[in-house]
C-alpha cells in the first residue's frame, strides 16, 4: 500500500518495532491505510495484533483524529447502567456539568439514541440494567454500542466479537463497518474478515506477513497465520 495519495491517507506510520521487557513483539514496518478502508488484522493469539492496534491508535491520537476504541478488556464501568456505559462514548463532547446532570437524570434524546443502538444489538431491554450483572457477550455488545454512539469516523477494535455467537457477530460487524468510515479490526474468524473488510493485514510472530486486498485472498492463503506462534 506504499505510495497512496497522501490526501487520502488515514495512517502513514513508520515503526521501528516494539519491545516489551527486552523481547521484540513487533518487527519494524511501514504501514499506510487509506480513508474508507475496513482492515482486518488476523493472526494467532500472541502474534502481535493487540500491539499493532495500540501503535496505530497512539499514532492516530497524535494526528488528533476522532476515534472510537473497543479494547479487549472492554473498559466498562460495572456498577453503572448500560445506558451510562454507552453514554460514556461522548463524555468528551459535553461539559462536566452536563455529564453530571445526565448521570442523575438521563437526557431524553440521548436515552432514545442509545436505546435505538441497543435495539439493533438485541439489548434494548437492558437499558438501565447494571453492566456488572450481564454476561460477557452482552458486555461486549455494550462496548460496541458505546463505540457506535461516539459517532467517530474511525473505529479501532480488538477482537470485538470474540464472545458473540454467529448471528450476534454478523449483526455487530455489519453495524461497526456500516457506521464508521474506516475501521481496523483484530479478528480471528477469516470468513468474517473476508466478508466485512476490504483489506487484510496478517501477523505471525510479530511480523506483518500479509498486507493485501481481500480480492486477492481466500481461506487457504490465510491458513498459515494460525500455525503455532512462538511467544
Amino acid at each position: 500500500m506504499i505510495g497512496e495519495d497522501t490526501d487520502s491517507l488515514l495512517v502513514d506510520l513508520k515503526c521501528e518495532g516494539v519491545e516489551y521487557a527486552g523481547k521484540k513483539v513487533l518487527s519494524p514496518f511501514h504501514l499506510q491505510i487509506t480513508k474508507g478502508q475496513h482492515v482486518a488484522v488476523l493472526g494467532a493469539s500472541g502474534a502481535g495484533k493487540t500491539t499493532l492496534l495500540k501503535v496505530i491508535f497512539d499514532h492516530l491520537n497524535t494526528t488528533h483524529q476522532k476515534l472510537a476504541l473497543i479494547p479487549q478488556e472492554l473498559g466498562l464501568v460495572e456498577n453503572l447502567s448500560v445506558f451510562h456505559n454507552v453514554y460514556i462514548g461522548r463524555l468528551d463532547q459535553y461539559s462536566t456539568l452536563s455529564n453530571l446532570l445526565n448521570l442523575v437524570m438521563p437526557k431524553l434524546l440521548a436515552r432514545d439514541e442509545v436505546k435505538s443502538i441497543l435495539n439493533d444489538l438485541s439489548l434494548s431491554d437492558k437499558l438501565f440494567a447494571s453492566c456488572g450483572e450481564l454476561s460477557g457477550g452482552q458486555q461486549q455488545r455494550i462496548a460496541i454500542a458505546r463505540a457506535i454512539f461516539r459517532q467517530a469516523p474511525v473505529l479501532i477494535a480488538d477482537e470485538p466479537v470474540a464472545n458473540l455467537d454467529q448471528h450476534q457477530a454478523e449483526m455487530a460487524l455489519k453495524m461497526m463497518v456500516g457506521r464508521h468510515r474506516s475501521s481496523i479490526l483484530a479478528l480471528h474468524n477469516t470468513d468474517q474478515a473476508l466478508r466485512y473488510c476490504n483489506r487484510i493485514i496478517g501477523i505471525a510472530n510479530g511480523v506483518i506477513t500479509i498486507d493485501t486486498p481481500i480480492s486477492q485472498l481466500d481461506h487457504q492463503s490465510l491458513s498459515g497465520l494460525y500455525k503455532t506462534t512462538h511467544v
